[in-house]
């Protein structure tokens, strides 16, 4: 993580630096046309419902993120069998939510909302986390550290209340994610003359 900031706020010279300009702007207009503001503009805005329309995919992407970077890692790292069983369900049934955010999209099965997804995300990794914790003190010396037990009764608590009465829309999420976009267009614009090389000065010697 830490290279890769550095990379982004100390881009290299290269003599493509435009390309970061074009995605920038492009990027720019794009988080536009995206916000749920044109929802109430005439019909000729053609884009005024690509971003409510989007907003699954987007969930579906933030899923795979979190289990390719994350619970992937958590499967591999796992030496208890119940607990590496655990992981796996939660794999398995996270996917069927990315799954079934992809379908919704066709109108093919309906899935709960943003705010029910992470409720059920919370609740799964703090109910393993909870197993780990009983696995952990029954067949370890080593005590499993309190302050953690507390933060998955809380992921576990705050999952179920948030499952079972949203705090938030789709329009959240959307924004969130129109927030992203033109935070990442404006670093890439930056970099763009930061990742301009440097014209070189000729002297010519005279006679």
């Amino acid at each position: 993580m830490k290279k890769l900031i550095d990379r982004i706020l100390h881009p290299k010279k290269i003599a493509l630096w435009w390309l970061y300009l074009v995605v920038g702007i492009l990027g720019i207009i794009l988080g536009i046309m995206l916000m749920p503001v044109w929802d109430s503009c005439p019909n000729w805005v053609f884009w005024k419902s690509w971003g409510i329309t989007i907003v699954n995919m987007i969930i579906c992407a933030a899923i795979l993120l979190y289990l390719g970077l994350y619970l992937v890692k958590k499967i591999m790292q796992r030496n208890n069998n119940v607990v590496k069983i655990l992981t796996i369900i939660e794999f398995v049934v996270l996917a069927i939510v990315a799954l079934g955010c992809v379908l919704q999209q066709f109108n093919v099965i309906r899935v709960g909302g943003p705010c029910a997804i992470l409720g059920l995300a919370l609740w799964c990794r703090g109910s393993v986390e909870i197993f780990r914790a009983y696995y952990h003190q029954k067949g370890n010396n080593e005590k499993y550290p309190l302050w953690w037990l507390v933060v998955a009764l809380a992921l576990v608590t705050f999952g179920v209340y948030l499952f079972a009465k949203p705090l938030f829309s789709e329009l959240v999420v959307l924004w969130i994610f129109v927030v992203l976009i033109i935070l990442i267009s404006i670093i890439l614009i930056t970099d763009a003359f930061l990742a301009k090389p440097t014209k070189k000065r000729t002297t010519e010697n005279s006679n």
